[in-house]
């Protein structure tokens, strides 16, 4: 007996068919065969707004007659300007980066609208982790709350409904200026540090609930560098911006504190600082910042538990009897430990990017950096190519396609469709 394996398919923001399946069929293109133009033009156009088209679309033969000319650029600015491109391409790419879990099963937030946001408004893409804006919907949507603190700040209600009354996102999301901290129920602040996604209020939730905010340091590398956090480790570099909470005599043995603890954490320790006054509250899940909320001792729902005189907030100095020698956090500044030999070819840093203070000087030490630019190129990709690209083989490829980037003014749509148009993705 023979069975027939379908693939699954969801219906896209604009009545087209999404191929959630993404199965990966090598076509044979002839340069005399007529329908090899159109299987590329189908391929082009499924690849970059995840949706198929009917036999007959007037799109496809439009793609085609682009194709047939050369003009393989402008075929794919036609697939890009579909709504769905946003609404199911990059937000997919985008909802994967803002969990902790590194899903796309998650609700719609802050950070994905900002993706889109920037992506379909053509702003430099370094915004992302330096910017002071933040999308929402329309304010003249039906059935989605919209209050900013109670259903943008201190909740996610606003995204939520945004989803489930399948608003077009590509076409309602509007761009704010100044990012807002709740200070109560009803009140909002200026963030006195505004860092594009990086102090989202989704990207807050999933790494500086509770810990001591290393890991948004971890995942900022992950996300936005493409590196995990053993590639770059460096026990050579100095430890001295290492905290209290971390035992150098790991059961009793200092040699397993040098050859493996340290390596992590001097970089991640001494990035850290940018985050000393960055809290996230359990109840209600709204991010916190002490130069806004009040610092006081108690811990109810708005009010941040920090040091009075400095402002960094008290988990950052936690467990301060492990080794009490170890570096105590008295400000926000931030030193770059990867800019030894060991990391400067790999991330290859530039400007001003031995330290800093607080989250935005950081969000433009990473983003500056031409490792920045390849993971962008990398993760895109892997998005529309549905294939993944190997660091060390493919590392010259994607210095190329970083360069090429930032040629563009870092424009992800221009990347996205760049990308598409590869042999390496086509073919």
């Amino acid at each position: 007996m023979r069975f027939l394996v379908l693939p699954l398919f969801i219906l896209g923001m604009n009545g087209t068919i999404a191929n959630v399946a993404h199965a990966q069929v090598k076509p044979v293109l002839s340069a005399n065969d007529p329908s090899a133009m159109e299987q590329r033009a189908r391929k082009l156009y499924e690849r970059l707004t995840g949706t198929k088209l009917p036999a007959d679309s007037p799109t496809i033969a439009q793609m085609v007659t682009l194709l047939n000319r050369g003009q393989v650029a402008q075929a794919a600015e036609i697939a890009t300007a579909d709504d769905n491109f946003l609404n199911i391409t990059v937000k997919l790419w985008a909802l994967k980066l803002s969990t902790r879990d590194e899903t796309i099963k998650t609700e719609l937030n802050d950070m994905v609208t900002s993706f889109i946001g920037v992506t379909r408004d053509d702003r430099d893409a370094r915004e992302l982790l330096t910017g002071n804006f933040y999308y929402r919907g329309n304010t003249n949507l039906a059935n989605v709350r919209g209050s900013l603190v109670p259903d943008l700040l201190i909740s996610n209600n606003h995204y939520l409904d945004l989803e489930t009354q399948r608003v077009n996102l590509a076409r309602n999301l509007v761009r704010v200026a100044n990012q807002q901290i709740a200070t109560s129920a009803t009140a909002s602040a200026n963030n006195p540090d505004p860092a594009g996604v990086l102090t989202s209020r989704a990207f807050m939730s999933a790494h500086a609930l509770m810990g001591t905010n290393r890991r948004l340091v971890e995942y900022t590398f992950r996300e936005f560098m493409c590196v995990p956090l053993q590639d770059w480790a460096d026990t050579g570099a100095s430890d001295l911006r290492i905290g209290r909470d971390i035992d150098r005599f790991p059961g009793g043995d200092h040699m397993k504190f040098l050859t493996s603890c340290k390596g992590c954490h001097t970089v991640m320790d001494g990035f850290r600082g940018a985050f000393a006054k960055w809290d996230v509250g359990d109840t209600p899940l709204g991010i916190k910042h002490s130069d806004v909320n009040p610092r006081t001792g108690n811990n109810n729902d708005y009010n941040i538990n920090a040091n009075t005189t400095t402002g960094v907030v008290n988990k950052m100095n936690r467990n301060n009897t492990v080794f009490p020698s170890g570096y105590v956090m008295t400000d926000s500044s931030f030193l770059n430990n990867a800019i030894r030999e060991k990391n400067a070819n790999f991330f290859e840093w530039r400007g001003a990017a031995s330290g800093g203070t607080g989250v935005k000087d950081f969000g433009t030490v990473v983003s500056n950096s031409r490792r920045f630019s390849q993971c962008m190129a990398k993760q895109v990709f892997e998005t529309v190519c549905r294939r993944t690209l190997d660091p060390v083989t493919d590392a010259q490829k994607l210095k190329e396609w970083g360069d090429d980037f930032e040629k563009s003014g870092y424009k992800l749509k221009k990347l996205f469709e760049t990308t598409a148009t590869r042999a390496e993705c086509l073919g």
